[in-house]
């Protein structure tokens, strides 16, 4: 996904396949994956589970904290933390479950200690539950402390996971020219982080202030997006940096880098590149919600509940762009991108993205219909304390690591 104009490490490798064609191999895959999604989410997330984890903030901080060191691992690195004779000599089974081993360790050390031990004690507390509980003010209750330590968290992982992604595909490692390329990847993770924590001080920090009582005015300014967003959430934030995101993906994955990769110059690449994103995202945002007025038939209000309430509006926008990023995951890595065979870029840049939605769509609709039964969510849309980011971006990690880490095993091989 790089676009570095070296070759990447996905690039390099040759994946076969061992026993089927194509749509056959992508389909069984499929299924395949849905099973072990089933196993992974009864044991770590169901609420009728082992550990129980969806409550939903402490999961869905996990898989998106996951997510954040797979990024970090492949698009920013290119595995080059890790040997090339060892990635392509190793037994499959080893390597990807010692490099899946290492990626939950380091994003359950992010969570537990970065965030709730070292961050959440020594600075910022609220992202840490236990440096809430000691407050003895909101954070007396273990279960809202933990919910809002955990929400800082999603919202930081995602502002860095965006500008890392953003970095990479409209500058690539071009701005280091000459440095190694794991200093470059290094000093990509580390710019997209400080301008994380410069989005996040503007975007998600004065909601996370002002939602403590008495709200902390001295601390943040107001949420100055109140009149528009009608809700002093900042999931209106995370309302438009998903589907930006996401389109960051298509343009990496789907469109082949195009039409971006056309533009010779480094610096107009990259900056009209996240103007593009940042615009199509709130485009995209405030376009859902006209629909949604449409399909349910009553507008989003201040003050209004469930399918009526803004916050639950904008996070639903970040929930339906996530399982389009989902499908569009699949038709990368299980069916090859399809279609390859027609020449015209736009044209299989359009029927990719329309599979996309589509997609997205059609797995938001089983989601919400057969969730409570196979997953334990609630029933119905309009839950205020329910989000299916958890499943969705579960899913998209167990199909990265399948893939990035496993080869594709076990119908798929590495070339020797």
């Amino acid at each position: 996904m790089s676009s570095s104009p070296e070759t990447t490490w996905l690039q390099e490798r040759k994946l076969s396949f061992t026993k089927f064609g194509q749509p056959l191999n992508g389909l069984i895959n499929l299924i395949l994956l849905f099973v072990v999604g089933e196993i992974v989410w009864y044991v770590l997330f169901s609420p009728n589970g082992v550990f129980q984890l969806y409550t939903p903030n402490v999961g869905q901080a996990f898989v998106i904290t996951c997510l954040m060191v797979v990024h970090w691992l492949n698009d920013v690195c290119d595995f080059s933390v890790v040997s090339r004779p060892w990635l392509r000599n190793t037994p499959v089974l080893v390597k990807g479950t010692l490099l899946s081993a290492g990626i939950i360790v380091l994003a359950l050390v992010i969570m537990l200690v970065f965030y709730n031990q070292f961050i959440g004690r020594l600075g910022p507390i609220f992202f840490s539950g236990d440096g809430l509980m000691s407050t003895e003010g909101l954070g007396q209750y273990a279960q809202t402390a933990r919910e809002n330590a955990y929400y800082a968290q999603i919202m930081m992982n995602t502002c860095i996971i965006f500008f890392c992604i953003l970095l990479v595909t409209g500058w690539g490692h071009g701005l280091w020219q000459g440095c190694s390329k794991l200093t470059a990847s290094l000093s990509i993770i580390i710019l997209g982080t400080l301008l994380a924590i410069i989005a996040f001080s503007i975007l998600y920090y004065p909601h996370i202030a002002y939602q403590f009582y008495p709200a902390q005015s001295f601390m943040a300014a107001e949420p100055w997006w109140i009149d528009v967003a009608m809700t002093q959430s900042s999931l209106f934030h995370f309302g438009w940096m998903v589907p930006a995101l996401v389109l960051l993906y298509w343009i990496n994955m789907l469109w082949e880098g195009a039409p971006f990769n056309k533009i010779g110059n480094l610096w107009i690449r990259g900056l009209v590149t996240m103007v593009f994103v940042v615009v199509a995202g709130i485009a995209i945002e405030f376009t859902a919600n006209h629909i949604m007025d449409w399909y349910w038939g009553v507008e989003a209000y201040e003050g209004g509940n469930t399918i009526e309430q803004p916050a639950w509006r904008w996070n639903h926008v970040s929930e339906l762009a996530m399982m389009m990023a989902f499908c569009g995951a699949i038709l990368f890595h299980y069916f090859d991108n399809w279609p390859r065979g027609i020449s015209s870029l736009t044209c299989r840049a359009i029927i990719r993205t329309v599979i996309a939605v589509v997609g997205g769509l059609f797995v938001a609709g089983l989601y919400w219909e057969y969730g409570p039964v196979f997953l334990g969510t609630v029933y119905g849309l309009g839950q205020e304390n329910d989000t299916s980011n958890c499943w969705t971006i579960m899913m998209i990690v167990l199909l990265n690591l399948h893939m990035l880490c496993f080869d594709g095993y076990p119908l798929r091989k590495l070339e020797k």
